[in-house]
């Protein structure tokens, strides 16, 4: 564990070796380091000189890659050498951790330090997870194994120490110090009312008297923290005569602010307030308030007259901005907004007045909205932000479509529906994915078929955009790729004359009649109309409509009509993103609210592309005559594309009674449209189909089947996503006037 006795603050090196007179060890050319807080925020003291500000320019970094769990650890040196490496690049000069890292990422910092001037501090935390502090209810009766995870944090970052390997956690032998880089603990999470209420409860302890934090008048909650802070940095003080700036995690929900207009009791029921706690005399570090702030969550960011009609920096209204002036106008402590961010997801889970959702912005606009957000929180004069996160997890889940996927097979496949995987500034590309963009050399492996007759020709001028060549079938860790290849597009697709529709059959269904009119039946589950960048979209079998199944009840939906369908009958897929409320200082009611998340966005889907837009759906190529179609596995009911499972028959076995299917049904057809809608016109024909891959034997559009592959571990390639350069820009303008 600790070596006691150890003077000043380590350098950033490797333990061992010589030690000066004055007992520091020798780590040759490493700077020494002292951290404090005071009213304007962190500042640094170098080598015995005087302290200079330090204002946080941060990203949050997790411990999860694709194919893994964050417990698992499995992130390498390598990644850590390189991601930080391109954090500097960025202009990052702090990154927060929410546990102790394996060793590589202590080495990887201190290797990185080394051969940099301007070195990136860490603000470290330790992990408490949600579910054993609501198991445990009251939190003081967890004290003893938080006090151990704070110490082994700090025998980590001090390199002093080994973990033994432990399900879930980090394990090794921790030999770098990297205690000159530490910025600061920010322990703990983000607190469940529940657990707040029933400390303060259960316990009948108030305040706390210690040696380097007090709380005088505190209730038992901010007590309990401000014991278990004390004992941190009592133990970094006895065993290596060091101290450093702590505070505790906290979020909007248990912030110390009254909020009226707020409709959920549980986020606003309790407070848990940094100011209940202060440094005494003997903790010139001193501490900090740390919250995790969102624009889009509570509800209260939007309701609030005060915060939705708040005019910022810019002279425009924005609420996250007002919500910030009333926080940083509360709390006497410098305030660090740990945790900010935006998702570069195609799904959507919750919204925001001013547009700052969460989910549905490309990877251009999260990097602007990310550049505006760190304005506003510099504007507030706080002590920084830290952008959550450095890297897409694919692991993670989103409220509103959790109920869909298999939670144990989450790590494996990149849900690109899921907010919560995108928030990333760094991306994981999955391997063999179609770059969206024409090329057909991208298509070369695939699934392909051609078609067995000739088209029906109308003479209108557009038989050659309906004549079908080619229909070519791929997947990768994301989704559903399909092209579709024509005689000749000659310069575009006029949708007012050619209609495209596709029939995808997973649950190896009976012929069902199809939609928009069609002359035809097909083995379908989804549908899909391309009728142009305004008119396209995908629809489902209302029996093996998911949301209806689980959502259906509250968005008023009449259920009888999605268990027993009537033939033809498609209906839209959709995406709940509020359930309702009603806001308690108005008597306001806010109605339930989904979107059409299977409508589908035309544009350029190749990264490398000038014209890269990270949300299409579709991409048009007349220089190739081909269109091209990417779907998300989960629009299609698929939980665990790796294994090929999906949702099963719900209505009667539950929505997580997940069935494997062997192949995807895909066929293709044109059609001549007769109105907006994209009713089918008329033909005098066995169907009003104008051309099909494969075929239509009688009136039945037959499909081709493909069957994806399956996968232990996903292939993929790391990408910075345009919203990383974009905030490494903002980062710089603000480094620069520091």
């Amino acid at each position: 564990m600790g070596v006691a006795g150890a003077v000043g603050t380590a350098g950033c090196g490797f333990r061992g070796g010589d030690t000066t007179g004055n007992g520091r060890r020798d780590t040759g050319d490493a700077p020494s380091r002292r951290f404090r807080v005071r009213d304007d925020g962190f500042e640094v003291a170098v080598d015995g000189g005087g302290f200079d500000p330090l204002s946080v320019r941060g990203v949050n970094l997790g411990m999860a890659k694709p194919g893994r769990f964050p417990g698992e650890a499995a992130i390498t040196r390598a990644e850590y050498d390189r991601w930080l490496g391109m954090m500097g690049e960025l202009n990052v000069n702090v990154v927060r951790v929410y546990t102790v890292h394996p060793p590589g990422f202590y080495r990887a910092l201190a290797a990185y330090n080394r051969s940099h001037a301007e070195p990136i501090y860490v603000l470290h935390g330790n992990w408490i997870g949600e579910e054993t502090l609501r198991e445990a209810g009251d939190a003081s009766s967890l004290s003893d194994a938080f006090d151990r995870s704070m110490r082994q944090v700090v025998d980590a970052v001090h390199g002093a120490t080994t973990i033994e390997p432990e399900p879930g956690y980090a394990s090794g032998t921790y030999d770098a110090d990297v205690s000159d880089a530490v910025l600061g603990y920010v322990a703990g999470i983000e607190w469940p009312p529940a657990v707040v209420r029933e400390t303060n409860r259960a316990t009948d302890a108030t305040g706390h008297d210690g040696e380097y934090l007090t709380a005088p008048d505190a209730p038992p909650f901010e007590a309990w923290l401000a014991a278990r802070l004390d004992d941190a940095v009592a133990y970094e003080a006895r065993e290596y005569g060091a101290q450093r700036p702590a505070a505790f995690t906290n979020w909007v929900t248990t912030d110390p602010l009254d909020h009226p207009y707020e409709p959920f009791v549980d986020e606003d029921s309790v407070s848990v307030d940094p100011d209940a706690i202060a440094a005494t005399d003997a903790y010139d570090a001193g501490t900090f308030a740390a919250y995790h702030v969102y624009p889009y969550y509570p509800p209260l960011l939007n309701e609030t007259p005060a915060y939705a009609e708040y005019v910022d920096h810019r002279g425009e209204p924005n609420s996250y901005a007002g919500y910030l002036n009333d926080l940083v106008g509360v709390t006497d402590h410098p305030l660090l907004v740990a945790e900010f961010g935006i998702p570069s997801s195609r799904g959507i889970a919750q919204r925001d007045v001013h547009g700052r959702d969460q989910g549905r912005h490309t990877e251009t606009e999260q990097g602007e909205i990310l550049a505006a957000m760190y304005a506003d929180i510099r504007e507030a004069d706080t002590a920084g932000g830290i952008v959550f996160s450095w890297h897409d997890e694919w692991f993670k889940r989103t409220w509103n479509l959790a109920p869909f996927s298999d939670p144990n097979r989450r790590p494996y496949w990149s849900n690109v529906q899921t907010p919560e995987q995108r928030f990333g500034l760094l991306s994981f590309d999955p391997a063999g994915a179609v770059p969206l963009d024409g090329s057909p050399e991208a298509w070369a492996d695939a699934t392909a078929a051609t078609p067995e007759r000739d088209p029906v020709r109308i003479g209108d001028g557009a038989d050659a955009s309906r004549e079908l060549t080619g229909l070519r079938v791929t997947s990768d860790a994301a989704s559903l790729s399909i092209r579709v290849e024509l005689a000749d597009l000659d310069g575009g697709v006029d949708w007012s004359e050619t209609n495209y529709l596709l029939a995808l059959g997973l649950t190896d269904p009976d012929d069902r009649v199809l939609p928009y009119g069609v002359d035809a039946s097909a083995p379908a589950d989804f549908v899909v109309r391309l009728g142009g960048p305004e008119a396209s979209r995908v629809t489902v079998f209302p029996r093996y409509d998911a949301f209806a199944y689980e959502y259906g009840a509250g968005a008023g939906l009449d259920l009888d009509a999605y268990r027993d369908p009537e033939p033809g009958a498609f209906t839209p897929l959709r995406m709940v993103i509020n359930r309702g409320y009603t806001v308690p200082e108005t008597g306001e009611r806010v109605p339930f609210e989904s979107v059409e998340t299977g409508r589908l966005r035309y544009g350029n889907g190749n990264p490398e592309s000038p014209e890269f837009d990270s949300l299409a759906d579709v991409h048009v190529s007349p220089s190739t005559d081909a269109i091209e179609l990417r779907l998300p596995w989960q629009l299609l009911n698929v939980a665990d594309p790796s294994r090929r499972r999906r949702l099963g028959d719900f209505w009667t076995e539950g929505i997580d009674a997940y069935e494997t299917f062997e192949a995807i049904g895909v066929a293709a057809a044109s059609y001549a449209p007769d109105d907006a809608g994209g009713t089918a016109a008329q033909l005098d024909a066995e169907t009003n189909f104008t051309h099909a891959i494969p075929g239509v034997e009688g009136s039945r559009l037959r499909p081709l089947q493909f069957a994806p592959p399956t996968w232990d571990q996903p292939g993929y390639t790391e990408r910075l996503k345009e919203s990383g350069r974009i905030v490494g820009d903002a980062f710089g303008r603000y480094a620069n006037r520091e």
